[in-house]
């Protein structure tokens, strides 16, 4: 009789982690790899939900149309393979009761056919609380991932053995919040795919406009600097975000409706950001909601890229003094972010922004301990280990019949 040895780890989530516009889906699937790349069998099922629909694009042309002869798209993404249940929207809310009942029934088959060592997934929503319960049902171990503050409650987590978060900061929000505990193990970043040939540093970088990631704060930034300093350009990347709306919104706020920047280039979300970052400067995080840690400042310190953020969540943590840090009043980081700072808080923002363009030994200076932080992220192995030992423990250790 044939034995299988692999431990094997099944990944099942209503979302895709090939969606570029997601930080949680990117992170999942670079630990994914290097799992499998470390002897794991991997198995991933998902659906084509995104987060926004420039995210979508990286289904295959008329995908729909396998719909008249199967329920699941597979995609190949060595050494992954994405089985991922075709839904009627890229939304998640839009999905329907039959949708989530077949991604369901998907579900069962992998649990009957591939037989687990490990179930993995993330998500809060009722519909969720079945993957752990199943699992559990069968004596199968959970895993959960858990990287943002929207949890209140612990009813998702009930029938879940392990809860994997990035960073300490996330760990202690939830250890406090929730008495949870989780097991902070790391950023996972192929630092090949984000480091540019070359660096011009010419640009303020800010990925991913919207209210919960400052950019109003950005705006405000820039509309000041327009006219001031109209040497320093900032390049915005759309992800879920929409700039142009935002702009609209801040500017009018402001009595000053504006509908475009003269030192705003607007980028439309990309699979590769070697160039993006190859003309960055300078990286804006000014994030007013709590960030369990912004993988755009992992890859900025991979990149020798310094940083201006806030001091919400694990971001500060993320730069160590690759950067500055900004501490704003409670009000800003308060729904719906839409607080228009005083002139003493917008300096802080804009005053070291100015200083890394003008004095250049202070700003090489944030370049080398940019690079010393991005060493620690850089070691994709060592993040690795941690997740292995996290895993081991929870993963059967017997053989089974192939």
């Amino acid at each position: 009789m044939h034995y299988q040895c692999k431990p094997r780890i099944l990944w099942a989530n209503f979302y895709c982690l090939l969606d570029r516009s997601s930080g949680a889906s990117l992170s999942i699937r670079e630990m994914l790899r290097q799992l499998s790349f470390n002897g794991y069998e991997v198995f991933v099922i998902g659906a084509t939900v995104f987060d926004s629909e420039r995210a979508a694009s990286v289904l295959p042309e008329n995908w729909r149309k396998q719909l008249a002869t199967t329920d699941i798209l597979e995609l190949d993404d060595p050494p992954l393979k994405h089985r991922l249940l075709m839904t009627g929207s890229h939304v998640r809310d839009m999905m329907t009761a039959h949708e989530e009942a077949k991604w369901y029934e998907f579900y069962i088959h992998i649990l009957d056919s591939f037989k687990p060592d490990l179930v993995w997934f993330y998500g809060g929503r009722p519909i969720d609380y079945l993957i752990s319960d199943e699992a559990r049902y069968r004596g199968i171990p959970v895993a959960a991932y858990l990287v943002n503050e929207n949890y209140t409650k612990t009813r998702w987590c009930r029938d879940v053995d392990l809860i994997l978060t990035d960073t300490e900061a996330t760990a202690e929000y939830y250890r406090d919040k929730l008495g949870l505990s989780l097991t902070p193990v790391g950023k996972f970043i192929d630092a090949d795919a984000v480091t540019a040939q070359e660096y011009s540093r010419q640009t303020v970088l800010f990925v991913n406009p919207s209210l919960q990631k400052g950019a109003g704060i950005v705006i405000q930034m820039a509309l000041y600097l327009e006219k001031r300093r109209p040497d320093i350009q900032f390049e915005v990347v759309e992800s879920r975000g929409d700039w142009q709306s935002l702009l609209r919104f801040f500017s009018e706020k402001l009595g000053e409706p504006r509908e475009t920047l003269e030192n705003v280039t607007v980028t439309s979300n990309t699979r590769d950001m070697r160039s993006v970052y190859g003309r960055t400067r300078v990286v804006l995080a000014p994030s007013l909601w709590r960030e369990s840690g912004s993988r755009v400042l992992a890859e900025a310190m991979i990149s020798a890229i310094p940083a201006i953020v806030t001091d919400r969540g694990g971001n500060a943590g993320m730069i160590g003094d690759g950067g500055v840090t900004v501490f704003l009043p409670e009000r800003c980081h308060q729904k719906p972010y839409t607080e228009i700072l005083d002139d003493e808080h917008l300096a802080m923002f804009v005053e070291p922004l100015v200083r890394m363009f003008d004095d250049h030994e202070e700003y090489d200076r944030y370049v080398e301990r940019a690079r010393q932080t991005g060493a620690v992220f850089r070691d994709i192995d060592a993040a690795t280990r941690r997740l292995i030992e996290a895993f081991e423990p929870f993963l059967h250790k017997d053989a089974h019949p192939a």
